[in-house]
């Protein structure tokens, strides 16, 4: 499953109020498992893409080279998600039993320091922070955080917080307001005007289905600007360098298909959509550091490993075809590639 179909069938499933419970307690884990899967230092890519790019599989982050995959050097844990960190360091997230932890890396996975403690000996005491991400300036980390209802501990709502980062350990400032009861909002994409796009969560009251819309905010809290529909079904955005392109993962009211899409963003709104890859189920799109290519995760087939691959052009009127990069790996389908120069 990609991520998004992962939040859709965990909001189907059972009571609406326990839709918060089981994305607290699945994501950041979730990857197709597969049999014959390899390590990636052991498999050669089929495409040498330019610069290096970190990906995650089973727990351990990996960077890839030319055609040459090494391990990064992180201490024991389970590692799912990393995000560029300031000066060519790594965000990252090491999940434990029931939280998680968010960490900077230097660029061969050493630890250099713990930025976000979500542990508690009270099992609802624990926390998720997931989707690191640092502001253009550096300053600032934002991420999503699960808040518990002490009167109702299944119901936990992901909202995004943000941190100094020269002082994480100070009260975060609240940026989002969640739905409540319906999974909240994710994957924070800070702006360099100040301002944050993420996806929020919600539940139709009609058909029960899971929808999430990109929106836009210009302060903490502030007024919702809707950038998609509920029926496109979109999350996972992502920013071009030139902060001209937006990439998105989008499903158009399809339950077994999620698209890679990119529109063009004006500071405000969006473009019309153009399709670049129809799924069968894609994930995660990162843009190069040039801004003219993108790399999202998607499997071969249904229920089979994901795979990463690379859109040439992807900023162009005439984007290239999706070409295939790794072949029997099974990448993490919640952790978006970091590609830096």
């Amino acid at each position: 499953m990609s991520p998004r179909q992962i939040l859709a069938s965990l909001a189907t499933v059972g009571l609406m109020a326990l839709f918060g419970f089981g994305v607290w307690a699945g994501l950041g884990t979730l990857q197709t498992k597969a049999s014959n899967v390899a390590d990636p230092t052991q498999q050669q890519a089929l495409v040498a893409l330019p610069g290096t790019v970190v990906v995650a599989q089973n727990g351990s982050l990996y960077s890839l080279h030319g055609l040459t995959f090494s391990k990064l050097g992180t201490a024991p844990g389970n590692w799912v998600q990393v995000a560029p960190g300031p000066s060519g360091d790594l965000l990252a997230v090491d999940k434990g039993n029931g939280y998680s932890n968010v960490l900077l890396l230097n660029p061969q996975g050493q630890t250099i320091r713990l930025l976000l403690s979500e542990s508690s000996t009270q099992f609802f005491n624990n926390h998720f922070a997931y989707y690191p991400r640092l502001s253009s300036n550096g300053q600032t980390l934002f991420y999503a955080w699960n808040w518990v209802d002490p009167s109702a501990n299944y119901n936990v709502d992901f909202q995004i917080q943000a941190v100094p980062l020269s002082n994480p350990g100070a009260t975060p400032t609240q940026w989002s307001i969640p739905n409540y009861y319906q999974g909240g909002d994710v994957e924070p994409l800070p702006l360099s005007n100040g301002g944050l796009i993420y996806a929020k969560y919600a539940v139709n009251t009609t058909t029960g289905a899971t929808y999430s819309q990109l929106v836009s905010v210009s302060s903490p809290e502030g007024q919702l600007n809707y950038l998609t529909t509920p029926a496109q079904n979109c999350s996972e955005p992502a920013l071009n360098p030139q902060a001209t392109e937006l990439a998105m993962i989008c499903t158009d009211n399809q339950t077994q298909t999620s698209t890679l899409q990119v529109a063009s963003w004006n500071g405000s709104s969006l473009g019309t959509p153009r399709l670049l890859s129809a799924g069968p189920m894609a994930a995660m799109p990162t843009w190069s550091p040039d801004g003219k290519s993108l790399v999202f995760m998607d499997p071969l087939q249904r229920s089979y490993p994901f795979q990463m691959w690379w859109v040439p052009n992807a900023a162009g009127s005439k984007p290239g075809v999706p070409q295939q990069v790794t072949q029997n790996l099974s990448l993490t389908a919640t952790s978006a590639p970091v590609w830096y120069s």
